[in-house]
């Protein structure tokens, strides 16, 4: 069984452990989920968690075909170090056809500055610390 209490604890040490300073909370990154609603679609992302050695997807260095579970996937907030999302993804256009690049990119950086959520952006992508 899931314990919150004892995650957000080991997340507390950890943090402390390592040094990390809090960039988010729970009010931004609810902002930023309704944010991402908005978007034409839900952009794929890749999370990385204070507790975790490695971010998941392991891989996210090129475009991909799925989107963002920006509903359920991105939970608990308290324990996400960063995230970084591509603000694209290849569509299946038909069978013999190649995959088409669909893109948000301005709508997304549009959305960040309208938050006054601070970002980088490197290799296509656009990253989100939860701490640093």
């Amino acid at each position: 069984m899931y314990d919150l209490d004892k995650h957000r604890l080991d997340v507390r040490e950890a943090l402390t452990k390592r040094g990390l300073g809090s960039y988010m909370n729970d009010t931004k990154w609810r902002k930023l989920i309704d944010a991402i609603a908005r978007l034409p679609f839900p952009p794929p992302y890749q999370r990385k968690d204070v507790l975790q050695l490695e971010p998941e997807p392991k891989t996210f260095d090129c475009d991909v075909d799925y989107v963002g579970d920006w509903s359920e996937g991105i939970h608990p907030f308290f324990s996400i170090e960063w995230i970084r999302i591509r603000p694209r993804y290849l569509r299946h256009a038909a069978q013999l056809l190649p995959k088409v690049v669909i893109d948000c990119e301005a709508n997304l950086e549009f959305a960040l500055q309208s938050l006054r959520q601070p970002y980088e952006k490197s290799n296509g992508s656009i990253l989100i610390y939860g701490y640093r």
